[in-house]
């Protein structure tokens, strides 16, 4: 009997994870980029934040925790303005032998998941369009070849229009994210900082002992975004408020931006399709969770398709595709709003708000309610 075949659209970091995730179950598997693969872009110095949750997903992949990639975090530290002699809250894990996060380069994940899929069949073909057929999806590519999938699973923005499914909740923020590196004296680097500032929030996120990566979001045409792109002021503005932590702080890369949005896709299943990543769900990254969402997706996608092949299913019915849209959807919208209403409340610099700041940062700062916040952060949302 001929295995079930899926088409995964994309040829981002979600694209590829996919294709690994996947690659494990009794189905062929097409990787379709349209766009140049990792090796051909230019070389990038964004990072992510994986939570301890995502780390298991992705050592069950066979990804190693290897600590010249994932560098772990103990506490996060938080401070509510420039006056930061004392923090505002301090999150860490009651367990001391555990860690709260990893700060990795996204590049050298990439890498790392590129080399468990090289014998993944890679089509570098832009599509024409797709026809629906009764029990499979027909793929039509501009130089007028055809595939038939059972399943596609699309990755990138460019691929909502292919299915006409655009309708979607969104709004700027009127913010742009500015990403860079720092190299400094050799410390015990194990704490990320972050930083409420007027024109928003300042991250610090350890890399190496002597490297520490810096997200830094600000409001569209302000002066703290003439202060980024001036070399010399963001260089003194960092040392001024970091107060000698980083010491012999050196700018290593040019910042790298991105403009910052709330996206949330209104329809994550179609006919034989399901959308996974940023294009259903892009948030504001003052907490860190966005790709943490897509690696707990494609976990969940595997897990329900592996089920549904082992009692005989087609694996693009109504039955898979309605089952994973319950299993995800509303909890990631709860937990996208969530993290939304939590940059709106930062985003109140009035004294009023600032004291009911305080008092939240008092309350959440208890251990039950901390190890609470610390979980959701691991694991996400499930209802």
């Amino acid at each position: 009997m001929n295995k079930q075949k899926i088409a995964i659209l994309g040829s981002g970091l979600t694209a590829k994870a996919l294709a690994l995730a996947l690659n494990k179950l009794d189905v062929d598997i097409d990787l379709i980029q349209e766009k140049p693969g990792l090796l051909a872009k230019k070389a990038s110095n964004a990072t992510l934040s994986i939570s301890d949750g995502s780390l298991r997903i992705l050592e069950a992949l066979g990804i190693k925790k290897n600590s010249s990639i994932f560098w772990p975090v103990k506490k996060i530290i938080l401070y509510d303005s420039l006056q930061h002699a004392k923090p505002d809250a301090e999150f860490y894990n009651q367990d001391l032998k555990k860690f709260l996060n990893y700060i990795v380069k996204k590049n050298f994940l990439e890498k790392e998941i590129e080399k468990k899929i090289t014998k993944i069949k890679i089509v570098r073909q832009k599509i024409s369009h797709i026809e629906n057929k009764h029990f499979l999806q027909k793929i039509i590519f501009h130089n007028r070849t055809q595939q038939e999938y059972h399943l596609i699973i699309a990755t990138g923005k460019e691929h909502l229009k292919l299915f006409s499914n655009e309708k979607k909740l969104n709004w700027s923020y009127s913010e742009t994210a500015y990403t860079f590196l720092l190299h400094h004296q050799k410390i015990n680097n194990s704490c990320a900082r972050q930083f409420f500032l007027s024109d928003g929030p300042l991250a610090f996120l350890p890399l190496s002992p002597q490297s520490t990566s810096v997200v830094w979001s600000v409001k569209n045409k302000s002066k703290t975004e003439n202060i980024i792109l001036d070399e010399k002021q963001r260089l003194e503005f960092l040392q001024k408020i970091t107060l000698g932590i980083y010491d012999k702080m050196k700018v290593i890369s040019q910042p790298e931006s991105f403009p910052l949005t709330f996206n949330f896709l209104s329809k994550i299943a179609l006919f034989r399709t399901i959308f996974v990543g940023d294009i259903t769900h892009k948030i504001h990254p003052i907490a860190g969770q966005g790709w943490n969402m897509s690696l707990r997706d494609i976990d969940d996608l595997k897990r329900i398709l592996q089920v549904k092949l082992s009692k005989g299913y087609d694996i693009g019915s109504i039955e898979v595709l309605q089952e994973f849209e319950k299993k995800t959807k509303l909890s990631n919208l709860l937990f996208a709003v969530s993290i939304d209403l939590v940059r709106r409340a930062f985003r109140n610099q009035s004294s009023s708000i600032k004291k009911i700041r305080k008092k939240t940062f008092s309350i959440v700062s208890q251990p039950a309610l901390m190890n609470k916040i610390i979980d959701i952060a691991d694991k996400g949302l499930r209802i």
